[in-house]
C-alpha cells in the first residue's frame, strides 16, 4: 500500500524538520533574485543612457534644474530667473546637464526637432559630446541664429554667446544661439572635429574633396559626412532663420556682399568696428555659411562669417553682442 505525502508528513516529524528550513531558504533566494532583476531593469543600458533622466522639477525660489545624461560628456546649463532677467550658463566640462526644461531629448541621428522649446538637443559630436541650441527673446519673432564655434581652436565666439545670454533681446526677435557645433575640437584645442575633419569644409553645398586626415582643411569622406554637420544642417533646415552668423578667427574682417545681405554685413562691421575686406587663404568648398545662404535664399535669408581678431576684450565682446542684437532688430 502506498502512503500519501500528507500521511508521510504526519508519520515522520523529522521530514518536516528538514524540509521546512529548505523551503524557507528557497523562498529567500527567490526574493533576492527578484530584487536583483528589478535593480538591473532600472539601470540604464548603453542604448537607453542617451535618453535624458528626469529628476525632481519642483522649483526652488530662484533656480530650477533638471539633469540630462548623455553617453559621454555633457554640457551643463542652469537657468536663473529674477523679476527682470533670465540668464543661462553653459559649462562644457561637467558631467551632467541641467536646464529649466523638464526634458531635453537629443536625437542620435538628425530628425524632427521641438522648436517650441527654449533648449533643444541637436545631436552628438564624434566623441559623444552633445550639441545644443538655446532660444531667447520673442517666440515667433524674426529668427536670428548665432554659432559661437565651428573651428575648435577659434572659440572666442563663446564669450559673445555668453554676453548674449545676459542681455535683453529686442522685442520681435527670436534669438537662437549655439555655443559650439564642434565641442570635440574645443576640448582637444584643435581646428577639426574628432575625425580630423574641418567642419567648415564639410557642408553639402559645392562640397569637394580636400586633403586627407592631417590636412587642416580636410573635408571628410563626403558632403555632410560628420555628425556635427548633419546636426546643424538638420537644425537650420527646420529653423529657417532670417539671419545666421558664424564666428571665426583671426583675420579681423567681414567679407563684403551685395543686396540685403551686403547691407547687414556692412551694418555689423560698422557697429563692431571690423573692416570690410576679402577673406582669402583657403580652398572654399563645403562652407557652412555658403550652404546656409543657399538654404535660406527662398525667403532672402542672410548667412555670413564674422572673422574676429586673435583675442577679444570684454569691451569688444559686449560690442559684438550689441551688434548682433542691433542687426537682428533692424533686419
Amino acid at each position: 500500500m502506498t502512503a500519501s505525502i500528507g500521511e508521510l508528513w504526519d508519520i515522520f516529524p523529522w521530514v518536516r524538520s528538514l524540509v521546512l528550513p529548505l523551503i524557507a531558504v528557497l523562498i529567500l533566494v527567490s526574493c533576492s533574485g527578484s530584487d536583483a532583476d528589478s535593480v538591473e531593469a532600472q539601470s540604464p543600458t548603453a542604448e537607453s543612457a542617451v535618453e535624458p533622466a528626469l529628476v525632481d522639477s519642483t522649483p526652488a525660489p530662484a533656480t530650477t534644474t533638471t539633469s540630462i545624461e548623455t553617453p559621454s560628456t555633457t554640457v551643463a546649463a542652469s537657468t536663473t530667473t529674477s523679476p527682470s532677467t533670465s540668464t543661462t550658463s553653459i559649462l562644457s566640462t561637467t558631467t551632467s546637464t541641467s536646464t529649466s526644461t523638464s526634458m531635453v531629448p537629443i536625437p542620435e541621428v538628425p530628425g524632427p526637432l521641438d522648436l517650441q522649446s527654449d533648449f533643444v538637443g541637436l545631436g552628438f559630436s564624434v566623441e559623444g559630446r552633445p550639441i545644443f541650441a538655446e532660444r531667447l527673446g520673442t517666440p515667433g519673432g524674426r529668427r536670428v541664429l548665432v554659432i559661437g564655434v565651428i573651428h575648435g581652436d577659434e572659440d572666442d565666439g563663446v564669450a559673445i554667446i555668453d554676453e548674449l545670454r545676459s542681455k535683453p533681446v529686442p522685442d520681435g526677435v527670436e534669438l537662437w544661439i549655439v555655443e559650439s557645433m564642434n565641442p570635440d575640437g574645443q576640448a582637444n584645442r584643435v581646428r577639426h572635429n574628432g575625425n580630423a575633419v574641418d567642419l567648415n569644409r564639410n557642408f553639402p553645398y559645392k562640397w569637394g574633396p580636400i586633403g586627407e586626415p592631417g590636412n587642416s582643411q580636410y573635408a571628410g569622406i563626403g558632403p555632410a559626412s560628420e555628425p556635427e554637420t548633419q546636426a546643424l544642417v538638420n537644425f537650420i533646415s527646420q529653423l529657417q532663420p532670417d539671419i545666421a552668423i558664424w564666428y571665426h578667427q583671426d583675420l579681423f574682417v567681414i567679407n563684403p556682399a551685395s543686396g540685403r545681405e551686403g547691407r547687414i554685413r556692412a551694418r555689423y562691421a560698422e557697429l563692431s568696428g571690423l573692416p570690410m575686406g576679402q577673406i582669402t587663404g583657403g580652398t572654399y568648398t563645403g562652407i557652412a555659411a555658403t550652404w546656409a545662404r543657399t538654404e535660406l535664399s527662398p525667403h532672402d535669408g542672410v548667412a555670413f562669417i564674422v572673422e574676429l581678431g586673435a583675442s577679444l576684450t570684454p569691451a569688444e565682446t559686449a560690442t559684438h553682442a550689441d551688434a548682433v542684437l542691433t542687426v537682428a532688430s533692424e533686419g
